[in-house]
């Protein structure tokens, strides 16, 4: 795995998270633990609505699936890397795995989570790292 660490930017909402998904479910479980771990969620249910949220709140955290209409979470990896060197950017993968572990070795995304995964495992690793960054 790699770690690009975060820096103190004024545009930056401290501890925070944008989750984007468009598995509903998936964005309130995990929402939730995030929550219960301090930090300031954001959601959103497809990639472009990611992108535009992105660009109004700057986050820490960006937590995407891979797979989902429109905008998919592998060129909004890369907008947001493109915008924001610091960004901790996570995949999520349900059959997409070298997809998101490809988007990790070329150093667009930090981390690539498997469905199924523990949510828990999810939550204290990104939670974690800002904590590690600051």
């Amino acid at each position: 795995m790699i770690s690009i660490a975060t820096h103190d930017d004024a545009n930056t909402i401290d501890k925070s998270i944008l989750i984007v998904d468009d598995d509903e479910t998936m964005v309130d479980l995990l929402s939730t633990c995030f929550e219960m771990k301090g930090l300031t969620v954001f959601r959103a249910f497809d990639g472009m609505e990611g992108w535009n949220i992105f660009q109004k709140e700057p986050t820490n955290i960006v937590l995407t699936d891979i797979e989902m209409q429109g905008l998919d979470g592998s060129e909004l990896a890369s907008r947001i890397r493109n915008h924001s060197a610091y960004t901790i950017i996570a995949i999520m993968t349900g059959g997409h795995g070298d997809v998101g572990e490809k988007l990790v070795r070329d150093q667009i995304a930090n981390f690539c989570f498997h469905k199924p995964f523990a949510l828990s495992y999810v939550c204290k690793t990104l939670a974690g790292e800002i904590r590690i960054a600051r």
